[in-house]
């Protein structure tokens, strides 16, 4: 696993837990509002973490820790991702999966086989191919798009926790998208307003809503 982020604790990123994060390294998709850059572009990528430095950590605080969540960059662009978690299991912990959907067989076969717990996907834009591609940075064909929406189903119908979630912003979402879009995913979707300050493409025309607007979105 190319691991290139880490965070000891957090109470924030596995509803409920008590969990560790890691960061895999690279992304199939190039979202110009991406927070995450150094884990997105090849030539902003830095240090790795060796995967015995983060089980020692993790073998050391087990007793802490209910749950590691995996996210990205893109986890399952990792072929050794199973294994990977398998090894996390074996300590009794939980595992949270953040995913833009593109591998559905990696996610049917994590599910299938008992190697996640909870799984977030990131849903960019309503489910039309030329939006889609608009707000991944015009990187996805029909096929991609098709196994984007494979993955919805394969999630929906897992009988695992799930959520699906959209960044919204000014200049790629409208209102009509993103109540199209609740209206879609109901319970199991939530939004989160963008953050301008670090993103992978500073070109881009896009602002956040204001929290007047978030909170409307949020009730209605």
């Amino acid at each position: 696993m190319k691991i290139a982020g880490f965070k000891k604790q957090s109470l924030i990123d596995y509803p409920g837990h008590i969990s560790s994060v890691i960061f895999t390294q690279g992304c199939n998709f190039r979202c110009g509002f991406c927070h995450n850059p150094d884990l997105v572009l090849p030539e902003k990528f830095g240090h790795t973490y060796r995967e015995e430095e983060i089980f020692t950590y993790l073998k050391k605080y087990e007793l802490i820790l209910d749950a590691v969540c995996i996210t990205g960059g893109e986890p399952t662009i990792h072929k050794d991702l199973p294994v990977f978690i398998q090894k996390i299991i074996n300590l009794g912990l939980k595992i949270k999966l953040d995913s833009n959907g593109t591998n559905p067989e990696m996610l049917k076969h994590l599910i299938s086989n008992n190697l996640i717990d909870f799984i977030a996907m990131d849903i960019k834009h309503i489910l039309d191919l030329g939006k889609y591609n608009e707000a991944t940075g015009n990187v996805i064909n029909r096929k991609t798009f098709e196994k984007i929406k494979l993955s919805i189903e394969i999630i929906k119908s897992s009988g695992i926790e799930y959520e699906f979630r959209t960044t919204v912003m000014k200049g790629l979402h409208t209102i009509d998208d993103i109540t199209s879009l609740k209206n879609t995913f109901k319970s199991n979707y939530r939004i989160q307003n963008f953050n301008p300050e670090v993103v992978l493409d500073t070109n881009t025309n896009y602002s956040a809503f204001s929290q007047e607007e978030i909170d409307a979105l949020l009730i209605g």
